[in-house]
């Protein structure tokens, strides 16, 4: 409705409340005959009779009392819209769109959002797979949460530096170490993810640079999969996920020793109207992982 429609229901229902023209005008704020106008406007508009005219007063027709209700209702949706534009404009969120890929959704961000209070934003994960993440901040998402270096234009945090583990069986000959050097793990019966997931990329980099090449046992689409296959023997698993079925935990070695790492960022439109809510929860984040997973953030970039 354009907005003399909308002053003519709240004259109808002031009206309708206060029992006379005058004293619907009185609760308004404004004058009788400006009222007397916005409802002989809403009559002809509707084609109908709304009040009964009795001396002073007025009385609702059969159509007045039916129309009523969803009068106040609309004038209700009216004011939950300015309630909300209100909220919007003071850069609050009651929901927080999050887009991740699904091991940093099931691993990360679960359990980071089991640490919210119920004041915070309601959130929604939308899972996408690494290559589409910055292309759902352009969809709606108001977070990305990226294994990859988010491209130029967006506001950026990065969150921490995850392991890519080499996970193997409690009985396996390495399941008393805390790392493999990346040479050794070459010539395993290696589990790997296809090359969509950034674990596989990660590795797949490392190997190069240390001038390697690898033909693994299997290439398995799941990563829970993937752990299965090596909770029963048959080989060791290469991802990020957090280590399930009695997994053990490798850290790979570079030649250097450095272990073979995924940094994390968190990513969000600069403009969002807000954008500090935005840059709070990506800090809360980062606290969260770091605590999580031990690691030490002057390692990072900021």
């Amino acid at each position: 409705m354009s907005a003399v429609d909308l002053r003519a229901l709240e004259c109808f229902v002031a009206v309708a409340e206060a029992g006379t023209v005058t004293a619907g005008a009185e609760a308004l704020g404004v004058g009788q005959p400006a009222v007397t106008r916005q409802l002989q406007q809403l009559e002809r508009r509707l084609r109908l009779r709304l009040f009964h005219r009795e001396g002073g007063r007025v009385r609702l027709t059969a159509a007045g009392r039916e129309l009523l209700d969803p009068a106040r209702q609309a004038l209700g949706r009216v004011d939950d819209v300015a309630t909300t534009a209100r909220a919007l404009a003071a850069g609050r969120l009651q929901e927080v769109r999050i887009a991740a890929t699904s091991t940093t959704s099931d691993d990360i961000l679960a359990p980071w959002i089991a640490t919210w209070d119920s004041d915070a934003p309601l959130p929604a994960i939308e899972e996408s797979p690494v290559d589409g993440l910055a292309a759902a901040l352009h969809a709606g998402a108001d977070l990305a949460v990226m294994p990859i270096a988010p491209p130029p234009g967006l506001a950026v945090r990065t969150v921490t530096e995850l392991p890519v583990w080499a996970c193997v069986a409690a009985d396996h000959p390495w399941a008393s170490r805390e790392s493999v050097p990346i040479e050794e793990l070459a010539v395993a019966d290696l589990l790997l993810l296809p090359r969509t997931f950034h674990a596989r990329r990660r590795l797949d980099a490392a190997l190069e640079a240390a001038g390697l090449a690898v033909d693994p046992l299997a290439v398995v689409g799941s990563p829970v999969v993937a752990q299965a296959l090596a909770a029963s023997g048959r080989g060791v698993c290469v991802l990020t996920d957090d280590p399930r079925f009695g997994l053990v935990p490798l850290t790979i070695q570079n030649p250097g020793g450095a272990p073979v790492t995924i940094r994390l960022h968190v990513a969000w439109e600069p403009g969002h109207h807000a954008a500090d809510t935005l840059s709070a929860l990506a800090d809360d984040l980062a606290r969260f992982t770091r605590a999580r997973y031990r690691t030490d953030p002057t390692q990072e970039s900021a």
